[in-house]
C-alpha cells in the first residue's frame, strides 16, 4: 500500500556540522594532511569481521582508572588529577602533561562533558588522556597508519559529551570509531563494506539526532530530527517507537512541511501494530486534512482493511465502492475490486468474490497483483467444489507465479483437489513434493495425514501404515496425529487384520482420550471384535460406546451391532430386543429365555 513512500538516509553532512557547530574551534598544526577517507565503493572486507580479528590482538591499551593521586602517579605517567571534592558534580581536572588540560564535569539530564584545550599535541596523546578519564580502552586496527594518529595538533573544544570530541579528533583523521561496553574501536573507512556503511552511518545520524534534542530542545529545526527518528523506527518495523516521534510532531510542531507525510505514517503504524479504530481515526484525519494528497486513495483503502480485519464486511465494501467511484485509476481500482473479493470470501460469498475477482483479472491485471488475484479465483472455486477448474488454476498458479507468500497453501489446495477428485496417486505425489518444499510448514502433518490416505485407498496400506506413524512421531502434539494414530487401525481393519486393528485403535483411545474422534476409535475396537468373531467381547465394546455417547446415530448403529453379535451367538431373543431399541419400542418389559431384559443393557449404558 506505500507507493508512494520511500526510505530515506538519515545522516547528512549539514545535520551533523549543525550539531556541532558553535561548540568547537579547532585548528590543524602546521604541516598537517588530512587523509583521504577513500571511497566506499572499494570496500573488500566486513566490519564485523574485523570485529571479530581484535582478539586476535596481542596487546590493548590498558584502561587507566581514576583514583587517589597517590594509587595513580606511577600508572598514569604524570598524569595529575585535581578535584576539589569527591563530589561528583565538581569538574575534575586531568594534566597528563603541559600541552593537555582535560575537565571533566556533569552536564545536563546528568551526562558527562569534557572540556579539552591542547596545544601542539599528539592525536594518540589525546586520545590516552580521554581513555584514562572515562575508562574505556582505545584499541587502533592494526591497518590504519600509525602516522595519523602521530601527527601534532592545536584543540580547544568546551563541554562536550565524548562523542563530539572523538568524532573531530578521530574524523579529521579521516578515520571512523565503535563505542563498545569497555572499549573504543578505530578504524578506517576502507574497513567498512557498502552494507555496514549504511548502517553505520543511518546509525550515527540517529545518535546526532537524539544528541540534538537533548542539545537544542528549543530550537525550531528540532522538528526534523523527531520526523526523522520516525522514519528509522518506521523503515526498521518498530512501529510503536515511531508513533511516539510522530505524535511530538503533531503535537508542537503541526506546520511543518511534511507533517501530512506523518499523519498518514500514524495510521500505517496503527494498521501494524493491529489498533484498527486508530488507523481509521488518522486516515479520516489525514483525508479532511489533505483532500488532495495523492495518498488519500490509500488512505481509504486502508479503511477498508481495518474495517475487514474487525469483521465489518458490509462497511468494508461500501468504502471499497466509493474507492471505485472517486478513484478510477488502473492501480486503486484493482486494488479495490481486489479487496472487495477477499472481503466476500470472509463472509463466505466465495460466488460474489469469484465474479468480482474475474473482473479484476479482465479489466485491471496488473503485474504485481497477477500472483494474488489467481490464488484467490482457486480459493473460491475450491470453496465452491468445483474442483477441476480450482486445480487448473492452482496448477497454473504454482508454474508462473512469483509471489512466494500464497505459493505454499496453493500447493496444499491443489493436493486436496486431486484428492477430493479421487486422482489419489497425484494427489500423494503433490503433497509429497509439497512437504519437501516447505518441511517447516505447520500443515506438514496435514499433508502427511492425506498422504497416508492416498495410498491406503490405493490399497498400499503398509506403506500408508509407515506414513501414518512416521506423522505421529513426528508430530505428537498435532490435531492430524490423533486422526493418524486412528487411521493406523483403519488400515489394518482394511486389510482383515482385525487384532492388529483391535490393538491400533485401543491404543488411540488410550492415547487421545480428549480427541473428538474418539468414539470413532471405541467403534473401531468393538467392530474389530465383531469381524474378529470375538462377539462377547464385542458386545461390551459396544456398551463403552452407549455410555459414551447421546447421539442417536451412533447408538442406533451400536444397537444393531449387539443385536448382530447377539444373533451370531444364537441368543435371537437377545438379539430382537436391541434390534428394538433401534425402532424405539419400549421393550424394557419383555423377558428372554434366560430372564436377561432389556432393561438390564440400559443399565450397563
Amino acid at each position: 500500500m506505500d507507493k508512494r513512500l520511500r526510505k530515506r538516509f538519515l545522516c547528512k553532512t549539514g545535520l551533523i556540522a549543525w550539531v556541532i557547530i558553535g561548540i568547537f574551534t579547532i585548528s590543524i598544526g602546521k604541516g598537517e594532511q588530512v587523509a583521504d577517507p577513500g571511497s566506499l565503493q572499494s570496500v573488500q572486507e566486513k566490519l564485523q569481521n574485523e570485529m571479530q580479528n581484535l582478539e586476535k590482538l596481542r596487546t590493548q591499551l590498558q584502561i587507566l582508572e581514576l583514583k587517589d593521586e597517590s594509587e595513580k602517579e606511577s600508572e598514569n605517567e604524570g598524569i595529575v588529577i585535581q578535584s576539589s571534592s569527591s563530589d561528583n558534580n565538581k569538574p575534575i581536572v586531568i594534566n597528563p602533561n603541559d600541552q593537555i588540560i582535560l575537565v571533566k564535569e556533569m552536564g545536563d539530564y546528568g551526562v558527562p562533558v569534557y572540556s579539552i584545550d591542547a596545544t601542539q599535541v599528539k592525536v594518540a596523546d589525546i586520545l590516552q588522556a580521554l581513555s584514562a578519564s572515562f575508562g574505556k580502552s582505545v584499541i587502533v586496527d592494526e591497518d590504519v597508519d600509525p602516522n595519523y594518529l602521530s601527527q601534532y595538533i592545536n584543540i580547544s573544544i568546551k563541554k562536550s559529551p565524548l562523542q563530539d570530541i572523538l568524532e573531530i579528533i578521530i574524523g579529521m583523521r579521516g578515520l571512523e570509531f565503535i563505542q563498545r561496553e569497555d572499549s573504543i574501536f578505530v578504524t578506517a573507512l576502507a574497513k567498512l563494506n557498502i552494507n555496514t556503511a549504511y548502517e553505520y552511518y543511518r546509525d550515527k545520524g540517529v545518535q546526532c539526532y537524539q544528541k540534538a534534542q537533548l542539545k537544542y530542545p528549543n530550537d525550531a529545526r528540532i522538528a526534523k530530527s523527531y520526523f526523522e527518528l520516525g522514519n528509522y523506527y518506521y523503515d526498521l518495523g518498530f512501529h510503536f517507537l515511531a508513533l511516539q516521534e510522530y505524535k511530538i510532531i503533531l503535537g508542537k510542531y503541526k506546520s511543518v512541511p511534511y507533517a501530512k507525510e506523518v499523519l498518514f505514517k500514524m495510521g500505517r503504524c496503527y494498521d501494524k501494530l493491529n489498533d484498527p479504530e486508530s488507523a481509521r481515526r488518522i486516515y479520516f484525519q489525514f483525508m479532511y486534512g489533505y483532500p488532495k494528497d495523492p495518498l488519500v486513495d490509500d488512505a481509504l483503502l486502508s479503511i477498508g482493511d481495518s474495517l475487514v480485519q474487525q469483521g465489518l464486511y458490509h462497511e468494508a465494501n461500501a468504502i471499497y465502492e466509493r474507492v471505485l467511484r472517486e478513484y478510477p485509476t488502473e492501480e486503486t481500482t484493482a486494488m479495490a475490486q481486489l479487496n472487495t473479493a477477499k472481503s466476500l470470501m470472509k463472509m463466505g460469498n466465495y460466488r460474489d468474490a469469484l465474479r468480482a475477482l474475474l473482473m479484476t483479472r479482465e479489466k485491471y491485471y496488473a503485474e504485481q497483483t497477477k500472483s494474488e488475484i489467481e490464488y484467490h479465483i482457486g480459493r473460491c472455486l475450491y470453496f465452491l467444489k468445483e474442483y477441476q477448474d480450482a486445480g487448473n488454476v492452482l496448477g497454473n498458479l504454482l508454474v508462473n507465479g512469483k509471489k512466494e507468500e500464497f505459493l505454499e497453501d496453493a500447493f496444499f489446495l491443489l493436493g486436496d483437489c486431486f484428492y477430493k477428485q479421487k486422482n489419489y496417486l497425484t494427489a500423494f505425489q503433490v503433497f509429497r513434493k509439497t512437504i519437501e518444499t516447505y518441511p517447516k510448514s505447520d500443515r506438514v502433518s496435514y499433508g502427511t495425514y492425506y498422504m497416508g490416505k492416498s495410498l491406503n485407498v490405493m490399497g498400499m496400506s503398509e506403506y500408508a501404515i509407515q506414513t501414518f506413524r512416521d506423522g505421529v512421531n513426528a508430530h505428537p502434539g498435532d490435531y492430524y496425529a490423533s486422526r493418524m494414530a486412528l487411521e493406523i487401525g483403519g488400515c489394518y481393519f482394511d486389510k482383515g487384520d482385525y487384532w492388529l486393528a483391535y490393538n491400533a485403535f485401543d491404543s488411540f483411545a488410550k492415547q487421545y482420550t480428549d480427541s473428538e474422534f474418539l468414539i470413532e476409535g471405541l467403534l473401531g475396537k468393538a467392530d474389530a471384535l465383531f469381524n474378529d468373531g470375538k462377539y462377547e467381547n464385542a458386545i461390551n465394546d459396544y456398551l463403552e460406546v452407549l455410555k459414551a455417547t447421546n447421539e442417536n446415530k451412533i447408538r442406533n448403529y451400536a444397537f444393531t451391532s449387539i443385536g448382530n453379535c447377539y444373533k451370531s451367538l444364537g441368543k435371537l431373543q437377545d438379539a430382537v430386543k436391541s434390534y428394538q431399541m433401534v425402532l424405539g419400542s419400549d421393550v424394557s418389559t419383555i423377558q428372554d429365555s434366560e430372564g436377561t431384559s432389556t432393561a438390564n443393557i440400559k443399565q450397563n449404558m
